[in-house]
C-alpha cells in the first residue's frame, strides 16, 4: 500500500461519507429549527441529533414503527425546517451549525476525513457489539426483542445512539456503511469546533470575527484533537461510543456553562439555552449506559454553581429544569421499558453482592492512579481545574469559576462512580486490573480541554497578548503555524493512524468472509487459537453472523480448547458443542498430534470433522508475517 492509499476511500467507502455527512446536515436544519433565534448555533447539530434518537427510540419502542418510514419522515422534516429558518433568518445571525465558523475547520481537515473514510473495522468491541448492534436495526429495521431474531452482538441491550447514524447513513446509501460511526465520531469533534473557539474566544476577549479566521479554525481543530490530552486513534476511528460520549458531554457541558452564565449576569435567553441543553440530552442518554451518571454529575456541579453564586437566584433555575431534564428522561425511560421487556439481562451489569471486590477495594484504588497517573497531560489537567474549582466554591465570581466548578465536580464524581463500579461490577479479572479506566475517562476530555483552554485564554489576554501587541506579525505567524500542523500532521502520522492496516487483521477478515459464504448453512465452527486471547474469536464470529454468512445460521464456539486433552476427551467435547468444522488461526508443534492431521505451518486452515477424525479443506498462507499473534494493536 502506498502513502496515497492511506487517503483514498474506495467508491463506496466515498458514498458512505457522504451519507454520514448527509445526515449531520439534517440534524444540523432541524435542531436549528427546533431551538429558536436565542440558541447557540454551534450545538445545532447535536440538538437535530437528538431529535433523531427521539423519533427512532420513540417510535420504534412505543409505537413499533418500522425504521425505514421513521428514516424517510426524518429526511423529510429537513425541508420545512429549512423554510422555518429561512423565515426566521436576521442579518448577522449565525447560520445552522455555525457553518460560518464550520466549514473552514470542514476544509482543513478534509484529509483525516478521507482516511477515516478509507479504514474498515478492526477493533475488538467493534466486532463484539457496536457494529453488530448497528447492522442488526439495518438488516431487520428495528431494535432487537421479542418475535425479532436473535441479536448477534455480546450487548445487544446497549443504547443505539451511536448505531441510529450508521442505520440512517446505510439506508441512505443502499448497503450497509461499517465505517459510517467511526466516521461519526471524528465529525463529531470537528462539529465541536465553533463551540471550542466560542469558549477561546471569550477567555480572550476579541469579537465573533475572530473565530471565522484560518487560524481560529486550525487552532480549534487542534484543541479538540492533538492537544486535547485524550485523542486516541483506535477509538476516534472506531464504532465505540466513548469519543461520541466525550464529545456530546462537552457540548451539555457547554450549554451548562452559558446557562449560568446568562442566570448570573441576567440576560434573556436561558429558557432557549435549556430547551438545546434538553435535546442534546437525548441522544447524550442514548449513546451508553453510564452516560445517566454523568448527566447526573453534571447537574450535580450546575446546583454547586448556583448555591455558590450570590449573582444567580435559585428559583430562576429550578424554572430551567423541566426543559432541560422532561425530553432526555422521556426517550431513556422508553428505552429502559424496552430493555426490561425484551433485553434483560443483555448489558453489563452489576455482579451479586457476595462477588463484590470489597477487601480490595484500596488495592484496586491504587490500580487506577497508577494508571492515570501515566497519562500525565490529562490528569494534570483535569487536577489543575479540580483546584481552580475548589477556589470556585469558595468565592466564585467569574464564568471561569463556574466552569471549573462543573468540570471540576465531574472529574471527581466519575472517577468515584468508576472506583465503585471496579468493586460492584467488573469482578476479580477486570477489577483488580481497572479494566479500560483510562478509555473511560477520555470521555471528560472534551469538557475537560474545553474549560482549560478557556482558562489558557484568560491568561493569554491578561500577559502574553500585550507583550505581542507591538509584534503584529507574531499572531499571523502562530495562526499560520497552526495551519500547518494541521495540515502536516495527517500526512506525517498517517501510518499510525491507519491501524486498521496490519496484515493478520485482514487476514482473519478475509477468511472470515470466505467461511461466511461457503460453510453449509448451519455450521458450527470452532476458532482453534493456541495462545490467542479470543480476538480471532470475535472476527470470525462477526463475519459470520453481521457480515456475508448473516441469517444462514452459522455459529462459533471460542476459545476451543485442544491441547493438553486426550482424544476421547476432545471428541466428547466435540459432540457435546456440536461441531462441524475448525478453523486453525496458529499451528503449534503439539496441534497436529493433538487433532491427528498435519498442518503445515505459516497458514491458516479449515477443518471438517467427519464423526470420527478431521479432515483438511483448505490452507491460507499467512500474507507476510510468521506469528498471527504478533499484533501491535
Amino acid at each position: 500500500m502506498t502513502f496515497v492509499d492511506y487517503f483514498l476511500p474506495d467508491g463506496g467507502q466515498a458514498l458512505g461519507l457522504s451519507a454520514v455527512l448527509a445526515n449531520f446536515a439534517v440534524f444540523a436544519l432541524l435542531g436549528a429549527a427546533a431551538s429558536g433565534r436565542a440558541r447557540i448555533a454551534g450545538a445545532d447539530i447535536f440538538a437535530g441529533w437528538g431529535i433523531a434518537n427521539a423519533l427512532f427510540v420513540v417510535g420504534g419502542v412505543i409505537f413499533s414503527v418500522p425504521f425505514t418510514w421513521l428514516a424517510y419522515g426524518l429526511w423529510a422534516a429537513a425541508v420545512p425546517s429549512a423554510v422555518v429558518l429561512w423565515r426566521r433568518h436576521r442579518p448577522g445571525a449565525p447560520f445552522p451549525a455555525d457553518t460560518g465558523v464550520l466549514w473552514k475547520a470542514l476544509a482543513l481537515s478534509a484529509p483525516i476525513f478521507f482516511l477515516a473514510a478509507a479504514m474498515v473495522a478492526s477493533q475488538w468491541d467493534e466486532f463484539s457489539q457496536w457494529i453488530p448492534n448497528a447492522w442488526f436495526i439495518f438488516r431487520y429495521d428495528g431494535f432487537p426483542g421479542n418475535g425479532m431474531p436473535d441479536s448477534p452482538s455480546v450487548f445487544p441491550a446497549y443504547p443505539y445512539g451511536l448505531p441510529i447514524i450508521t442505520y440512517l447513513a446505510s439506508r441512505l446509501a443502499g448497503d450497509f456503511v461499517e465505517s459510517a460511526s467511526a466516521l461519526a465520531n471524528w465529525s463529531l469533534l470537528i462539529f465541536f469546533v465553533p463551540l471550542y473557539l466560542n469558549v477561546v474566544g471569550k477567555g480572550l476577549g476579541v469579537s465573533r470575527d475572530w473565530s471565522s479566521r484560518w487560524g481560529a479554525a486550525a487552532l480549534g481543530v487542534l484543541g479538540v484533537t492533538v492537544l486535547s490530552t485524550i485523542f486516541i486513534q483506535k477509538l476516534v476511528f472506531t464504532a465505540h461510543a466513548d469519543p461520541a460520549t466525550a464529545v456530546t458531554f462537552g457540548a451539555i457541558g457547554f450549554l451548562a456553562w452559558k446557562i449560568l452564565d446568562k442566570l448570573a449576569s441576567g440576560e434573556g435567553g436561558a429558557h432557549c439555552l435549556a430547551w438545546q441543553f434538553g435535546l442534546v440530552a437525548i441522544v447524550f442518554l442514548n449513546l451508553k449506559q453510564t452516560n445517566l451518571v454523568l448527566l447526573v454529575l453534571l447537574l450535580g456541579g450546575m446546583l454547586l454553581v448556583v448555591l455558590r453564586d450570590p449573582g444567580i437566584n435559585f428559583l430562576d433555575f429550578l424554572k430551567l429544569l423541566p426543559s432541560m431534564l422532561v425530553p432526555g428522561f422521556a426517550v431513556y425511560l422508553s428505552w429502559r421499558y424496552h430493555v426490561a421487556s425484551h433485553l434483560a439481562g443483555r448489558e453489563f451489569s452489576l455482579i451479586p453482592y457476595e462477588s463484590w471486590l470489597l477487601p480490595q477495594a484500596f488495592e484496586i484504588l491504587w490500580k487506577m492512579f497508577t494508571v492515570i497517573a501515566k497519562k500525565g497531560a490529562y490528569l494534570l489537567m483535569m487536577a489543575t481545574i479540580a483546584v481552580f474549582a475548589l477556589r470556585g466554591l469558595w468565592r466564585c465570581r467569574s464564568g471561569f469559576d463556574r466552569f471549573a466548578i462543573v468540570t471540576g465536580a465531574v472529574f471527581v464524581g466519575y472517577n468515584l462512580f468508576l472506583w465503585a463500579m471496579y468493586i460492584a461490577a467488573f469482578g476479580p479479572d477486570e477489577g483488580m486490573r481497572a479494566a479500560s479506566y483510562w478509555r473511560y475517562n477520555t470521555q471528560l476530555g472534551i469538557l475537560g480541554c474545553t474549560t482549560a483552554a478557556f482558562g489558557a485564554a484568560i491568561l493569554w489576554r491578561r500577559h502574553v497578548a500585550p507583550r505581542l501587541a507591538s509584534r503584529p506579525l507574531a499572531p499571523r505567524l502562530l495562526a499560520g503555524l497552526a495551519v500547518f500542523l494541521v495540515l502536516a500532521l495527517p500526512a506525517a502520522a498517517a501510518k499510525k493512524l491507519r491501524f486498521d492496516i496490519r496484515p493478520q487483521k485482514t487476514h482473519m477478515r478475509q477468511v472470515g468472509q470466505e467461511l461466511g459464504r461457503t460453510l453449509p448453512a448451519g455450521s458450527r465452527l470452532s476458532i482453534i487459537n493456541p495462545g490467542g486471547v479470543g480476538f480471532a474469536d470475535q472476527v470470525i464470529n462477526f463475519e459470520l453472523t453481521s457480515g456475508p454468512g448473516a441469517g444462514r445460521d452459522l455459529s462459533t464456539t471460542y476459545k476451543f480448547r485442544v491441547l493438553g486433552l486426550t482424544a476421547e476427551a476432545l471428541r466428547l467435547s466435540i459432540e457435546d458443542r456440536a461441531i462441524t468444522h475448525a478453523w486453525v488461526n496458529r499451528t503449534v508443534e503439539e496441534l497436529g498430534d493433538a487433532l491427528g492431521i498435519e498442518l503445515a505451518p505459516r497458514n491458516s486452515h479449515l477443518l471438517k470433522f467427519n464423526g470420527e477424525s478431521w479432515e483438511l479443506l483448505k490452507s491460507w498462507p499467512y500474507p507476510g508475517y510468521d506469528d498471527p499473534l504478533a499484533l501491535p494493536d
